[in-house]
């Protein structure tokens, strides 16, 4: 009970400049995991190579035979596992080296309790820029947060720890999401689990590698589109009508800051102008502008007015 089997799983799909790194913030952890399941989606560059590079024996590598997507892929890692925990890494991030050690000390205090989700904060690296920045998620903690999660995304995939049991009773993740993965996953085991959030950072979200799901304009849409869908009938039945608004006026946001102006339409029509933040999103469309766009200049705009007011 005082070392819990912990097996790491890792998708990776042309991942050879990234995955050395992963790996290594994974050996490195303070508390070592039983191993390490590193599931390749069919890569076309050295991906295989790069992990069968790494000498330590806790690293296995599952090649699919087809490409299927890293839900698949996480899919086939849970079912290969020994571990009774499995947590989560994206082949492109990484991290801190006491994020299992921290995780684990809040297993001791629960008792180990396979009804527990832990998840934490992160940090954010922006590679243009060099920089971490810290990121606060949403508190998501306690035993009743299935509505809070209905309402909002909350635990990121690479910093949670679940067990098996509890994955397997939500039948493992769903492979049809296009994005928003996490916010799924976790909706599901809200029906069944207590969430524990660590409330610091343990895990670095690497920004601006390469073309992932994440980064994509349209899957972004479609995936925050699915999850709505998916769960329609418990957001309407426990958040009634305000929320189903609230999610659309967010898909509506997500579209104009992605410039998506025909997808926009779709959600204008299925909205109220006579909301002032509906009719700010509006104003945007008109004028082809992204919401952050369009705030910038009209501060500009207020600025230089000041300035011409000033007398000499």
């Amino acid at each position: 009970m005082g070392n819990p089997r912990i097996s790491v799983v890792i998708p990776a799909y042309n991942r050879e400049r990234t995955i050395g790194i992963c790996l290594q913030s994974v050996l490195n952890q303070t508390f070592s995991p039983l191993e390490i399941v590193v599931v390749d989606d069919r890569s076309t560059d050295h991906t295989v190579k790069s992990v069968e590079a790494v000498a330590d024996g806790r690293i296995r590598c599952i090649r699919l035979d087809n490409r299927s997507g890293a839900q698949a892929a996480r899919n086939r890692g849970i079912r290969e596992a020994k571990g009774d925990w499995i947590a989560f890494l994206d082949s492109d991030d990484e991290w801190l080296a006491t994020k299992l050690e921290r995780q684990v000390e809040v297993l001791r205090d629960v008792g180990f309790d396979p009804w527990t989700v832990v998840h934490a904060d992160a940090l954010w690296f922006d590679e243009s820029r060099g920089k971490n920045i810290s990121v606060k998620t949403p508190l998501i903690h306690g035993r009743n947060v299935y509505l809070q999660l209905l309402r909002n995304p909350g635990p990121l995939l690479p910093s949670m720890l679940v067990s098996r049991l509890a994955l397997s009773e939500i039948g493992f993740l769903d492979e049809g999401v296009p994005s928003h993965q996490e916010w799924d996953t976790a909706i599901r085991l809200a029906r069944c689990c207590s969430f524990v959030h660590v409330r610091e950072p343990l895990f670095i979200y690497h920004v601006s590698r390469g073309d992932s799901i994440s980064k994509s304009k349209e899957k972004d849409v479609a995936g925050y589109q699915y999850v709505i869908d998916k769960h329609r009938r418990d957001i309407e039945m426990l958040g009634g009508e305000k929320l189903l608004q609230h999610h659309l006026l967010n898909l509506l946001l997500k579209c104009l800051q992605h410039h998506l102006w025909k997808t926009a339409d779709g959600y204008i029509k299925k909205l109220s102008l006579n909301n002032p933040k509906v009719f700010f999103a509006y104003m945007c469309r008109v004028v082809h502008l992204s919401p952050m766009r369009f705030i910038t200049i009209k501060q500009l705009a207020v600025d230089f007015f000041k300035m011409k007011e000033v007398k000499p």
